[in-house]
């Protein structure tokens, strides 16, 4: 048959892949989620585009604040008061809420060691979890993972979800991914009948099989958002695999859009809302003890300028802030060496300047909250961090 033709059998797999594909698990065919080695969650949710952390969780008490953010500044009556310094836009309300609940951190003025300006090589090294942008070709979540036990050809630990795996995840373990079908959705039965008329292909039968099984288990019929807001159902998926005894364990979630180098007040505004709704959404579907061993871990590859640009946004800086959200987490803290907005305070004179490194926070939460040994994390995820001091998160 020439290379063009298309035979019955590839056209049907080709076809209900075309359907289903996004709605089950992709990693590799028939994995299974059994014999996990840990009760531990953990969610990366990636801010990619750089989160103008001063605008998100605003230092108001700072003598400069209002001065040096000009038109950016977060006028008082759209901030919900953390500390007495620090305060939530208020489009953060159900964040905020946590954050009283003690169940949220703030961890502010961090920065990875990265100090240029490049989204691909700041994400780069953010995800490959060295001091350099290409310093290895796994992610340290992958990395995390194999330390913990999951190996090729083994259970998933790992969820991926979104239409592409992102680079934290890349490595030897076995890593699956889910993304929700923006397509109409597909009648069950005729799965089912699919499945019967080719039980005998090994192949396609068992991916048939599994995404009768995922579909199930991510039920986002009626609920796929488009653009941003893709998010939000994206978070409520993720849930519901984690919860599950024989589920991954950690997921990773992008919400991509905060480079926002024009008119960003009105842009930000609509992110940070869609961000606290997809958390929102997320602790809405884990039970409490499940959320008492979860934690969702919010970063970003860097921050903004201090000041506005010409066209009212920011342009790429450095310090940004994170954010860990957990049951067991000591929250109701921002947690920071506030290194202050004067100009001589800023790194180039432009940028909010990096006090933490969040590596610390990542080694943190792989050392207390997963029990991975120090050695393990120094040497195998997270080289070059053996002389960080944790972050006091627990």
């Amino acid at each position: 048959m020439p290379e063009y033709e298309i035979s019955r059998r590839n056209f049907l797999k080709g076809s209900l892949c075309a359907c289903i594909a996004p709605a089950f698990l992709m990693g590799y065919p028939g994995l299974s989620f059994a014999d996990v080695p840990t009760d531990k969650r953990l969610v990366l949710v990636f801010l990619r585009g750089g989160l103008d952390s001063l605008s998100a969780v605003v230092p108001y008490a700072d003598p400069g604040y209002r001065s040096v953010r000009g038109k950016l500044a977060v006028s008082q009556k759209d901030l919900l008061d953390a500390d007495g310094f620090f305060a939530f836009h208020n489009k953060m309300k159900p964040l905020h809420e946590l954050y009283q609940k003690k169940e949220l951190a703030v961890i502010h003025a961090v920065a990875t060691p990265y100090r240029e300006r490049s989204h691909f090589d700041a994400q780069d090294l953010l995800e490959n979890g060295t001091a350099k942008p290409n310093g290895t070709d796994s992610g340290w979540l992958n990395r995390a993972i194999q330390v913990m036990g999951g190996r090729s050809g083994e259970s998933a630990l790992g969820l991926s979800v979104g239409p592409s795996r992102q680079a934290v995840l890349r490595g030897d373990a076995s890593v699956t991914s889910w993304s929700p079908s923006y397509l109409r959705d597909v009648n069950e039965d005729l799965i089912s009948r699919i499945a019967r008329m080719y039980e005998h292909d090994e192949l396609l039968h068992r991916n048939l099989g599994i995404a009768q099984e995922n579909m199930g288990i991510a039920d986002t019929k009626g609920k796929v958002g488009r653009g941003d807001r893709a998010f939000i159902p994206a978070m409520e998926a993720a849930a519901k695999f984690l919860v599950r005894q024989d589920g991954p364990r950690i997921a990773v979630v992008d919400l991509g859009g905060w480079d926002t180098h024009v008119n960003q007040n009105g842009r930000l505004s609509n992110l940070l809302g869609i961000l606290s709704e997809g958390i929102t959404k997320f602790r809405l579907k884990t039970p409490d003890d499940i959320w008492n061993k979860t934690i969702v871990y919010v970063v970003s590859e860097f921050g903004r300028t201090v000041r506005p640009n010409g066209s009212n946004g920011t342009d790429h800086g450095t310090a940004g802030m994170s954010m860990v959200i957990g049951g067991r987490i000591q929250g109701g803290r921002v947690i920071s060496q506030w290194p202050g907005l004067s100009e001589n305070k800023l790194f180039q004179r432009r940028d909010l300047m990096p006090t933490t490194d969040l590596r610390a926070v990542s080694k943190t939460l792989l050392g207390v909250h997963f029990g991975l040994s120090p050695g393990a994390i120094g040497r195998d995820i997270l080289p070059g961090t053996s002389g960080l001091a944790p972050v006091d998160l627990f």
